[in-house]
């Protein structure tokens, strides 16, 4: 049996969380390789500094991952950014994650 295709004339908006959540990602991104640069520039002497901005990071990315899996929930939305947003704050998790463990050797 052949398949009928369906048409919707209703317009998808994209999710205003997976916005949110790839936002958020970037700002992450953007801290975590500023904090890279100023403690490689200090030669790993930041200081406590440079953990609280890190700290902030985390939660950041830790935020952002919740608000991506959320925006799945939403009904007739795009969920492109929903998808990215979750996946580059899953990433860094998982690299701050990693970050942690090796820093405890």
């Amino acid at each position: 049996m052949a398949k009928r295709k369906m048409y919707s004339f209703e317009e998808r908006k994209h999710s205003q969380m997976g916005i949110t959540s790839t936002v958020l990602g970037i700002i992450a991104v953007i801290i975590i390789l500023a904090l890279i640069y100023t403690a490689a520039y200090h030669k790993g002497n930041g200081g406590a500094y440079l953990g609280s901005i890190g700290i902030t990071a985390m939660v950041i990315t830790i935020y952002g991952l919740i608000c991506g899996l959320r925006s799945f929930k939403e009904k007739n939305k795009i969920y492109t950014f929903s998808k990215i947003g979750s996946l580059l704050n899953g990433i860094l998790i998982a690299g701050w994650i990693g970050l942690i463990l090796f820093g405890m050797e």
